[in-house]
């Protein structure tokens, strides 16, 4: 038998599905060690010109910025692409024609890298502040908190964070994820960041105004972090909470009209095996004491969309009446399995 004749053709994955791997991979680098994640992208640059293209694109449409040096290697990256914009005269930005391109880009910032030598000491070593400078826009921004100081009346942790995120009026997608349960001890910052319609919060700073006894009863510090977050996002439409928190410790710009509550089936009894519950929200506290209450009789309603288990969540009673007595919509979606469901 003739030998098979020689082809040209090469023996490559087609290309959608070299990003596709790509993604997945840098994607699950966004909490890892800056050194690994830059060490993957330099090794699949070397793979060829095609894989090369493929991780760049990917770098800058998903960006992750956690220590000075992820920040340092993407003005390389943008410079290097866009290169700078001649009319900024006294600090570099990167040119105009970068801003579309990050308006399709989502942003992940992990909050960590601070040193604190002393009680006034507090700093970063980011300099958030000059982000925007290079990366100019994001349609989706996440930002990973880890442990920060306890106590901030001196040294506002916060600050620069929120400065950092007002720049971004066009973002509407904004995701804060704290890393741990912690009582909140920090001072609102007092930068507003307008443009962000959606908003998801994942465990949700504690307040301890509780802890302070005032003459007219239990009120809420005017510089309350936990009690005013909501409010530093005037354009806000939709709030929507991952983990229990009390809802009469929040207050919400006039705008928000829709509450996600997130309830997996976390709970245990024998008798009545997984179940969601609602207990730890308090609805029908928070209902009374004036949240969703709509200023004129023509207003649209409001909604709370109550993300569950299969069964009824306990509790759901409850706030099925408080929400019928206030007139406020509830709706209950059953998105999540059990786990004895799912090892079904």
């Amino acid at each position: 038998m003739a030998p098979p004749l020689p082809t040209t053709r090469t023996n490559t994955l087609p290309v959608e599905l070299i990003r596709h791997i790509i993604h997945d991979v840098w994607f699950s680098l966004v909490d890892g060690e800056w050194r690994s994640r830059w060490r993957f992208y330099r090794a699949v640059s070397l793979v060829s010109r095609t894989w090369r293209e493929a991780i760049t694109s990917i770098a800058l449409r998903c960006v992750m910025i956690q220590t000075p040096r992820d920040f340092t290697i993407y003005r390389i990256l943008v410079e290097r692409r866009w290169g700078l914009d001649p009319t900024s005269t006294h600090v570099k930005r990167v040119a105009p024609a970068a801003r579309e391109f990050f308006q399709r880009s989502e942003m992940h910032v992990v909050v960590s890298d601070w040193s604190c030598p002393s009680s006034m000491g507090f700093y970063f070593m980011t300099d958030y502040a000059c982000i925007p400078r290079y990366i100019p826009a994001a349609r989706h921004i996440s930002i990973i908190i880890k442990e920060l100081p306890s106590n901030d009346r001196s040294i506002l942790p916060y600050r620069p964070l929120f400065e950092f995120l007002s720049q971004y009026t066009a973002t509407k997608e904004l995701y804060l994820l704290w890393t741990y349960t912690h009582i909140n001890r920090y001072v609102l910052p007092s930068d507003q960041v307008h443009g962000v319609t959606y908003l998801r919060v994942h465990e949700y700073p504690r307040c301890v105004c509780h802890n302070y006894h005032y003459a007219g009863g239990h009120k809420h510090d005017h510089e309350c972090f936990s009690y005013y977050l909501p409010m530093l996002f005037p354009d806000l439409q939709h709030l929507h909470l991952d983990t229990p928190y009390i809802l009469k410790c929040l207050s919400t710009p006039r705008s928000v009209t829709l509450l996600t509550l997130e309830a997996p089936p976390i709970y245990y009894l024998p008798s009545l095996g997984h179940f969601s519950s609602l207990m730890g929200w308090n609805i029908v506290s928070a209902l009374a004491l004036g949240l969703f209450r709509r200023d004129e009789p023509d207003a649209p309603r409001k909604k709370i969309v109550v993300n569950a288990g299969a069964q009824e969540p306990a509790g759901w009673r409850q706030a099925v009446a408080a929400c019928k007595l206030h007139d406020v919509e509830l709706e209950l979606h059953h998105v999540y399995l059990s786990p004895t469901s799912e090892s079904a």
